[in-house]
C-alpha cells in the first residue's frame, strides 16, 4: 500500500527534488548584455504595467520570463490573467517566474487556478513557487485543498513555510497544525526546522500543542535549529511548565540563537528561582547578544533583595558593557533603586557616547523623581537626535505607566519635541500625542503645523507617522491635512493619508494613482563592468564580511549600493540596529540613526532570493522607498520575502555578523568584480 501510494505521488508530481535544501536563485538570463531584457527592466523600474503585460505575449521565452519576473515587483493586478496563462507555458523558467509573480500580487489571484496548475506540474521549481504563491495569496479553502493534494515529501520544507505564510495572514486550520506537529519529527532537517518555525511564528498554529512541543524539544539534538523555534512557540503559548527546561537550553544550547530565544521566551512565562538564576548567569554569556537578551528579560522582572544585590555587583564588575547594563538599569528603576539609576544615567551623560547615553534613558521611565524629570527635559532638547529620540520614547513609556496623570506635562514635552520637525522625533512622539487624553490639548494643531514643514525624501517616516496619528483624531484640522496629502507625489504619503482618512471618516478612502517620483536610471555599462556576481567586502571593527551580490535579479539596487561603497560613503558608518536572532542593520550614512537616506528613493525589486541566514536585504519604509540602508538576518525570516529587496548573500564572515552589536562600525568597503559566471 505504501509503495503504491509513493508510486502514485511520483506519477502525479514528477521527479523529486534532489535535495530538500532551499532552491537556487533565479538562473542567469544574461540581462546585462541583452537589450530586449534591459527594456523589460526599464519598464519594471518605470512601473509600466501596460508594457509588461504586452511583453508576456512575446515569442522569445527569455523575454516572457523576464516580463513575468518584473511584474512581481510592479504588482500590477491587471496582469493576473496573463500570468495565469503562462502557467501552461512550455518553458519551465517562464512558468516559475509567472508563479513567483502571482505570489506577489496584493489581491485577486484565484486559488483554484494555482491548485489546478499544481496538480499537473512536474517541474519541482515550479511546484515550489506555486505552493509559495498559495501561501501568500490563498484563503482557508485553498489551504485545506493544498493539504489534501499532498505535495511529495521533497516539497515538505516549502509546504511548512507556506502554512506559516497562511498563518501570518490570519488563515489557519487544525489540519495544518496537525501536519506541522507530525513533521516536527521528520528525518529531513529542513522540514523539521520549517515546521518548528511555523509553530513558533503563528500562535494559533501552536495553540493546544504545548505537550507535544515539550516532548519534541526533549528529544531533538542540542544543535538542531528547530529548537529555537520550538522554544519560541512554548514561550508565546505561556507554557509555565516549560520554564525550567527552557532555562536549561539557555545554559547549554550550542547555538547562540537558541540561547537568545530561550532568554526571550522566559520573559513571557512565570518563572521561579532556577530560571532567574539562569538569566543572571547568561549576563556573562560569551555571545553579547545572548547577554543583552537576558538583561532585557531580567529588566522586566521583579527582583528580590538578593537578586538586586547580585545584579548590582554585576554592574560594578562590568562598567564598560553598556549594551547589557542599560536594560539592567531599567530593572533597577522598576525595583525601587532610583538613586543608583539616577547617578548612573547622569554619569553616562558625560562619560559615555551619545548612543550609550540614549540607551540608558529608558531607565528614567519608571521614575517620578524631580531629578529624573530634569534629565529627561535636558535630553529632549539635545542636539544629538539619537538622545532626543530616546527621551521621547522614555516620556511615552512613562505616560503609558501613569496615564492619565501628568497629561499636561506629557503633552508639553512631546509637542515641543515633535515641533522640532525631525522624523525620528515624530515617528516616536506623534502616536502618543494622538492619545485621547492628550489630543484635546492641541495635538491636531501641533501635528498639522509640523507636517507642513516636512518634505520627502528626508522626512518620509515622520510624515507617514504624523498622518497616521492625524487619522485617529478626526478633527477638521486633521482632516484638512489628510485631504491635502492625498495629492502628494509619493505613494507612501498618499497611502498613509488615505488610511488616515478612512479611519477618521469610518469609510474606505483610496488614493489616486500617480507617476512615481524619479529614481536613478540603470547604467548597463557600469553593471557589465561589475558583472553578475560582484562582491562587497566590508571591513568592520569585528572583522571582515564578504557578500556576493546578484546584479541580474536586483540591478538598480546593486548599482546604487556599489556606487555608494566606491564613493566611500559607508566608511565609518555604524550598525544602528541589531535585534538578536533577527537582523543587523546599517548603511545610514546621512544621519547614522536609521532615519537617513541618500536623498533619492530606489524601487523595490522583488527577487527569488529568500530571507534566510546571511541574506543581504534593503531596509525600507514601504514599497519603493529604499535608499542606502541594508540588513543581514541572523536566521530564517521568510515573512520578509517579497516585501524587501533581497540582493545578495554573505559568503564569508557570517561569524563576524553574529558578533556585531549596536554602534559597531563599517571601517571601509571594497567592491570586487564578479566571482562566478
Amino acid at each position: 500500500m505504501r509503495t503504491s501510494a509513493l508510486l502514485l505521488v511520483v506519477l502525479l508530481w514528477g521527479p523529486a527534488l534532489a535535495s530538500a535544501q532551499p532552491a537556487p536563485a533565479r538562473p542567469s538570463d544574461n540581462v546585462l548584455t541583452r537589450p530586449a531584457l534591459q527594456a523589460v527592466v526599464k519598464a519594471q523600474i518605470d512601473r509600466d504595467g501596460d508594457a509588461l503585460r504586452t511583453t508576456l505575449n512575446t515569442d522569445a521565452p527569455g523575454v516572457r520570463a523576464r516580463a513575468a519576473f518584473a511584474l512581481a515587483s510592479v504588482q500590477d493586478t491587471a496582469a493576473i490573467p496573463g500570468l495565469l496563462s503562462l502557467l501552461t507555458d512550455s518553458v519551465p523558467l517562464v512558468r516559475t517566474d509567472a508563479a513567483f509573480a502571482l505570489g506577489q500580487m496584493p489581491a485577486g489571484v484565484p486559488g483554484d487556478a494555482l491548485l489546478q496548475s499544481l496538480r499537473t506540474e512536474r517541474d519541482a521549481r515550479v511546484q515550489r513557487r506555486l505552493i509559495e504563491a498559495l501561501g501568500k495569496t490563498g484563503d482557508a479553502a485553498s489551504l485545506r485543498a493544498l493539504l489534501r493534494l499532498r505535495p511529495p515529501p521533497p516539497q515538505s520544507p516549502t509546504l511548512a513555510l507556506t502554512i506559516a505564510r497562511y498563518g501570518m495572514r490570519g488563515v489557519t486550520d487544525s489540519t495544518a497544525s496537525a501536519w506541522l506537529v507530525e513533521h516536527l519529527r521528520s528525518d529531513n532537517p529542513w522540514t523539521r526546522r520549517n515546521a518548528a518555525y511555523a509553530l513558533g511564528r503563528v500562535d494559533a498554529l501552536a495553540q493546544g500543542r504545548a505537550d507535544t512541543l515539550r516532548a519534541v524539544l526533549g528529544d531533538i539534538a542540542r544543535d538542531d535549529p528547530a529548537a529555537m523555534h520550538l522554544i519560541r512557540a512554548l514561550g508565546t503559548a505561556g507554557d509555565s511548565t516549560a520554564a525550567v527546561r527552557i532555562a536549561e537550553w539557555l545554559r547549554t544550547a550550542p547555538d547562540w540563537r537558541t540561547r537568545v530565544e530561550a532568554a526571550r521566551a522566559l520573559s513571557a512565562l512565570p518563572i521561579a528561582d532556577a530560571p532567574r538564576s539562569a538569566l543572571v548567569s547568561a549576563l556573562d554569556d560569551n555571545q553579547a547578544l545572548v547577554a543583552r537578551t537576558a538583561a532585557e528579560t531580567l529588566g522586566a522582572l521583579d527582583w528580590s533583595p538578593n537578586r538586586i544585590a547580585a545584579i548590582g555587583a554585576w554592574l560594578d564588575a562590568h562598567p564598560d558593557q553598556w549594551r547589557v547594563a542599560a536594560p539592567l538599569l531599567q530593572g533597577l528603576a522598576r525595583n525601587d533603586r532610583p538613586k543608583r539609576v539616577l547617578n548612573a544615567v547622569a554619569r553616562w551623560r558625560t562619560e559615555r557616547s551619545p548612543v550609550a547615553y540614549a540607551a540608558a534613558l529608558s531607565a528614567l521611565a519608571p521614575l517620578d523623581a524631580p531629578r529624573a524629570d530634569s534629565l529627561l527635559q535636558e535630553a529632549l532638547r539635545s542636539d544629538d537626535l539619537r538622545v532626543a529620540a530616546a527621551a521621547v520614547q522614555a516620556v511615552t513609556a512613562r505616560w503609558e505607566r501613569t496615564r492619565p496623570e501628568g497629561a499636561e506635562t506629557t503633552f508639553r514635552r512631546l509637542s515641543g519635541a515633535v515641533r522640532r520637525g525631525d522624523p525620528a522625533l515624530l515617528y516616536h512622539g506623534a502616536p502618543t500625542l494622538a492619545d485621547s487624553a492628550l489630543a484635546e490639548m492641541g495635538t491636531a494643531d501641533t501635528l498639522a503645523d509640523t507636517y507642513r514643514t516636512l518634505s520627502t525624501p528626508d522626512d518620509l517616516e515622520g510624515m507617514t507617522a504624523t498622518l497616521e496619528a492625524l487619522g485617529t483624531l478626526g478633527s477638521p484640522t486633521a482632516t484638512s491635512v489628510l485631504r491635502d496629502a492625498l495629492d502628494h507625489p509619493h505613494p507612501a504619503i498618499r497611502t498613509a493619508a488615505a488610511q488616515g482618512l478612512s479611519t477618521a471618516m469610518d469609510s474606505t478612502v483610496t488614493a489616486a494613482a500617480k507617476p512615481l517620483p524619479e529614481t536613478p536610471s540603470i547604467d548597463w555599462n557600469y553593471l557589465q563592468e561589475l558583472g553578475p556576481h560582484p562582491c562587497l567586502v566590508l571591513e568592520t571593527n569585528r572583522g571582515t564580511v564578504t557578500i556576493e551580490l546578484d546584479t541580474e535579479q536586483a540591478p538598480q539596487t546593486v548599482q546604487a549600493i556599489t556606487r555608494f561603497a566606491r564613493e566611500g560613503r559607508y566608511d565609518g558608518v555604524p550598525f544602528h540596529r541589531v535585534v538578536p536572532n533577527f537582523v543587523v542593520q546599517g548603511g545610514d550614512f546621512a544621519r547614522r540613526d536609521g532615519f537617513g537616506g541618500p536623498g533619492v528613493f530606489l524601487r523595490t525589486e522583488a527577487t527569488r532570493i529568500g530571507h534566510r541566514r546571511g541574506t543581504l536585504g534593503m531596509a525600507s519604509a514601504g514599497k519603493d522607498t529604499e535608499g542606502s540602508q541594508f540588513f543581514v538576518p541572523h536566521s530564517l525570516q521568510p515573512h520578509l520575502d517579497g516585501n524587501y529587496t533581497a540582493f545578495g548573500r554573505v559568503t564569508d564572515g557570517m561569524d563576524v555578523v553574529d558578533r556585531l552589536r549596536v554602534d559597531d562600525r563599517i571601517e571601509s568597503v571594497v567592491v570586487e568584480g564578479t566571482t562566478r559566471q
